[in-house]
């Protein structure tokens, strides 16, 4: 049995996918297993992948029959996994050699389910170190309390930058939420964090992170999925907060109120903008405005101005109110042809 599965979810990542596939390969922990699920790509990863595959006995070469989306092809992963521990690569991004390594001692020092540290972005070299205390063994709510921005902090986003005991998984039968494209990782980490028995934070940027991915999910211009499964992240949000009481610890359902606001409602008028299918913006801001998430996210918020300018806020009122025909004069300033991403 191997010290750690490493899954790797492949979906058209052929121009990164040596440079990940080489970094993982060169981690101190070596007694590994490289489980690479292949989600019917296009592109020449299959061939990368049997080419690693013929050099290295360490990789395993799952081709899926269909394309299923990212939470099913981690899921097969873990199917497949027969290491002591369980970590998830992106395989456009790279890893410290000491990531896997560090992660583990502490889960053995400490006797945690599981184990977590910072990350960087490259190439702009932004490091992230999450909000929780460092290098101390602590209880799920214990964790969370010290944190009372985690929404807005996004500090429990990212699979990749966890390691967990494969034990803790299967027993706990955590998996990931089948047809969800956006956030699926962060309900996952939620999970799991919540039913640990206890979790270690390792302050240190071990895990690189790739933000100039223009293939990446997150980065496609018009996302026909967006609406739907930004609904459905949030419901998940909710049902854990229910499920574990988190409110009575931190106020947990403001923070995610303001991220729904100051995060996704953004997402959700950049996707409309970028949809060629939908000529009526006003409509479509009327429609995005009525989303059960957004109104409930404006009651909670209220009129606390949550914004760092007195434009901002007054544009949240208008959006609030359902000013329709000022909220899309503004976006149509806004989402000029030049200007769309």
């Amino acid at each position: 049995m191997p010290v750690l599965s490493i899954i790797v979810p492949v979906y058209n990542v052929a121009t990164y996918l040596r440079e990940g596939l080489d970094s993982i390969l060169r981690q101190e922990v070596q007694d590994i297993e490289v489980i690479c699920v292949d989600d019917c790509s296009s592109d020449s990863s299959p061939d990368i992948l049997k080419e690693y595959q013929a050099k290295d006995n360490r990789i395993q070469f799952i081709r899926q029959s269909e394309n299923k989306g990212p939470s099913a092809t981690r899921n097969i992963g873990i199917k497949y996994a027969k290491g002591k521990y369980i970590a998830f690569f992106d395989p456009d991004d790279k890893v410290e050699n000491n990531l896997y390594a560090e992660l583990i001692h502490a889960i053995e020092d400490k006797k945690t389910d599981l184990a977590l540290c910072g990350y960087s972005t490259f190439p702009t070299h932004q490091i992230h170190i999450p909000n929780f205390k460092p290098y101390h063994a602590m209880q799920p709510m214990d964790f969370i309390q010290k944190n009372p921005r985690i929404e807005m902090n996004n500090d429990l986003c990212y699979t990749w930058r966890f390691v967990f005991k494969r034990n803790f998984l299967i027993n706990k039968k955590i998996r990931f939420i089948k047809n969800l494209h956006v956030g699926e990782d962060t309900v996952f980490n939620y999970e799991c964090v919540l039913q640990a028995s206890s979790i270690i934070m390792i302050p240190k940027a071990l895990y690189q992170y790739r933000i100039n991915n223009a293939g990446s999910l997150m980065r496609l211009r018009y996302k026909p999925y967006l609406t739907n499964n930004l609904q459905k992240l949030v419901d998940e949000k909710k049902r854990l907060i229910r499920k574990y009481n988190i409110e009575h610890y931190i106020p947990i359902t403001t923070d995610l109120s303001e991220k729904i606001i100051l995060r996704y409602l953004p997402m959700l008028f950049n996707n409309l903008y970028n949809n060629s299918n939908q000529p009526d913006k006003k409509q479509g801001i009327q429609q995005i405005l009525s989303m059960t998430m957004i109104r409930d996210s404006f009651c909670i918020i209220g009129f606390r101005n949550i914004y760092p300018s007195w434009k901002e806020y007054l544009f949240y009122l208008a959006m609030k109110f359902k000013f329709t025909r000022l909220v899309c004069y503004e976006y149509n300033k806004i989402f000029t042809p030049e200007k769309r991403v």
